[in-house]
């Protein structure tokens, strides 16, 4: 029985000195936060943050960029010689940790950084990161972040100068309604929006896309001449978005207004979809329609678009690979299969372009609004097949 008692005992000390072992491992979520604030507050002044740097950073750390998706370990990491002073500028950065989850002798870490030079903010991002410990010190094993004011850039779109509840939700309708030729909706969208904020400009533009796209330009220029004293709270965007729709004298004044506004709004999806099948030149409205792509690749408007320039390249795969996309992502689309059947009809494929055709206007006698004019003309087509 002693024998056996002896190493039972033993054992049992053994497992408890690996518990107590890793209860001593145990990172701190107090000492974790701070080394995560003090990190970053100290990236600054030149020459002071290199030192600071190098004793912060694991020798076998990882990095991802979440905004490009570029993972591994910088040469800094490895040759220090390479930390340059000028990389720590600013004049502050400021850390808040988000969440800590403490793992055994790792951590977990959120949170956000801003940067700031003479009081502006330079930078904006979040992070996460793994932070253990190397010779007894916590440093960044692992740490993966993404820049704020890239992924903003990647959004400048014409957003609506509102705060009213639902006018938001309303005025996105509005531009999807635009963006699939459902102009019908698109203005009773904008008749409802004018009523739920009054003082908004661009709650006009569904009407505008209307009266624009079935060549009413008095009661264009009537509308125009209303809004103008809405313009005064509008931004400089949705100042040149609605001048888009102005009447011009030639097609070079209206690609002009289309540039200035894109200039405010470089993703805006309708903006880049127009401008593209305003210009001339079709090289380049493939390159302009490319563009908005990369940003919304499912996009109607620009896949729309897409499948009539590559048809007119001669390119009727790529046409129909196009309006496949159109098709697949807004299946509720009219528009989506009328197009479709410009393509087959191009094609060759008459019988399927007539069955696309018929689609098209059956869909479009039992939209919101009721029937949509706009695809009598998809009726008319498969008729004439």
């Amino acid at each position: 029985m002693k024998v056996i008692n002896k190493y039972v005992l033993i054992p049992s000390l053994m497992v408890l000195s690996l518990i107590s072992c890793k209860e001593n491992n145990k990172l701190n979520e107090d000492k974790v936060e701070e080394f995560i604030v003090t990190h970053f507050a100290e990236k600054i002044g030149g020459e002071d943050a290199i030192d600071k740097l190098k004793e912060d950073v694991g020798d076998s750390i990882l990095m991802y960029s979440l905004s490009n998706g570029w993972i591994g370990r910088p040469e800094w990491v490895s040759d220090h010689s390479k930390i340059k002073a000028e990389w720590f500028y600013e004049d502050s950065i400021i850390a808040e940790v988000k969440n800590i989850e403490v793992f055994g002798d790792v951590a977990s870490v959120y949170g956000n950084v801003s940067s700031y030079v003479s009081g502006i903010r330079t930078y904006r991002g979040g992070f996460h990161s793994i932070v253990g410990k190397q010779m007894g010190k916590l440093v960044f094993k692992r740490h993966s972040w993404m820049n704020w004011d890239m992924n903003f850039s990647a959004n400048s779109f014409v957003w609506p100068s509102t705060e009213v509840e639902g006018a938001l939700s309303m005025y996105n309708s509005m531009r999807n309604a635009m963006a699939n030729l459902r102009n019908n909706d698109a203005l009773a969208y904008s008749d409802s929006l004018v009523a739920l904020d009054s003082t908004l400009a661009v709650a006009h533009v569904g009407k505008m896309h209307y009266l624009f796209l079935n060549g009413e330009r008095d009661k264009l220029l009537s509308l125009i001449e209303e809004i103008k004293p809405k313009l005064e709270r509008a931004s400089i965007a949705e100042k040149y978005y609605l001048e888009t729709y102005a009447p011009v004298s030639n097609n070079a004044e209206r690609l002009e207004k289309y540039e200035k506004a894109l200039l405010y709004a470089a993703n805006d999806p309708l903006l880049r979809g127009w401008y593209a099948y305003f210009l001339e030149d079709l090289d380049a409205r493939i390159e302009n329609a490319k563009i908005g792509l990369k940003r919304f690749p499912e996009s109607s408007l620009l896949n729309n678009m897409m499948g009539y320039f590559m048809k007119e390249k001669g390119d009727m795969e790529a046409a129909k690979n196009h309006l496949q996309v159109y098709i697949t992502a807004h299946p509720e689309e009219p528009n989506a299969y009328d197009s479709m059947g410009d393509i087959l009809l191009a094609s060759g494929d008459t019988l399927q372009a007539k069955e696309m055709y018929l689609k098209a206007y059956e869909m479009s006698r039992n939209l919101t609004t009721g029937p949509e004019d706009f695809f009598s003309t998809s009726k008319k087509k498969a008729d004439a097949l």
